[in-house]
């Protein structure tokens, strides 16, 4: 296999596993920002829960820290985006 062969495939894989992790964050992100009980209803092994239990952090306080990974996880994302598609001298 020629070497731009074996580059051009190594880049694909690298792109095309950023583009899900990327989707799979923005995805947890969303819904933990405007609803964690709906986060907690995705599928399990999709969610990034941990060992957070919805009765602990599906209201009150616990909700609010929710909240405020998911608006974390959103902020980064974009940060790293912005960063990656805006040209630099």
């Amino acid at each position: 296999m020629p070497h731009f062969v074996a580059q051009t495939m190594k880049w694909i894989l690298v792109v095309c596993g950023g583009l899900v992790l990327g989707a799979g964050v923005i995805i947890n992100g969303f819904y933990m920002l405007v609803s964690p009980r709906a986060w907690y209803r995705l599928p399990h092994w999709f969610r990034a829960s941990g060992s957070l239990s919805e009765e602990k952090y599906g209201g009150g306080w616990g909700a609010i820290q929710v909240r405020l990974v998911g608006a974390t996880f959103l902020a980064v994302t974009s940060w790293v985006l912005y960063e990656a598609l805006s040209r630099h001298p």
